[in-house]
């Protein structure tokens, strides 16, 4: 008789049950986590067995919603200095990309309404001094 040796199956998102759907409350841990420089993308992936972009989807989704949300002291006290620069200037950059965003989306925005305007004669805009019909 053979005996066969067992190996040890490598872990990898697709055999940590995909389908499986996580909670809120520990999909904002995770990106708690991920912001806060303890795990990065790539290994909360692997850690918990998510896509990606699925992460991607729910750090943008959970950052929009506490958007100017600070620091968990929990995550705070265990970083030392260098670890809460990086965490700093992770989130200076990641405002700043809101920011930028939504100087765009008001660009957009008013062009949409100019176009509207020129094009279709239909007034949004209220002029300055107008009063209001009374009903």
């Amino acid at each position: 008789m053979e005996v066969k040796s067992k190996q040890k199956k490598k872990i990898n998102p697709k055999s940590k049950s995909p389908y499986s759907r996580l909670w809120d409350a520990e999909m904002r841990k995770i990106v708690q986590e991920i912001q806060s420089g303890l795990l990065s993308i790539r290994s909360a992936c692997f850690k918990y067995g998510l896509c990606r972009n699925t992460l991607k989807l729910f750090i943008s989704k959970f950052s929009i919603s506490n958007f100017g949300g600070k620091f968990p002291t929990q995550f705070v006290c265990k970083m030392n200095d260098d670890q809460k620069n990086a965490a700093l200037s992770k989130k200076i950059q990641e405002l700043t990309k809101h920011l930028e965003f939504a100087k765009l989306k008001i660009v957009g925005l008013e062009t949409m309404i100019k176009v509207a305007e020129e094009d279709m004669q239909i007034k949004i805009r209220k002029k300055r001094g107008t009063k209001q019909l009374k009903e």
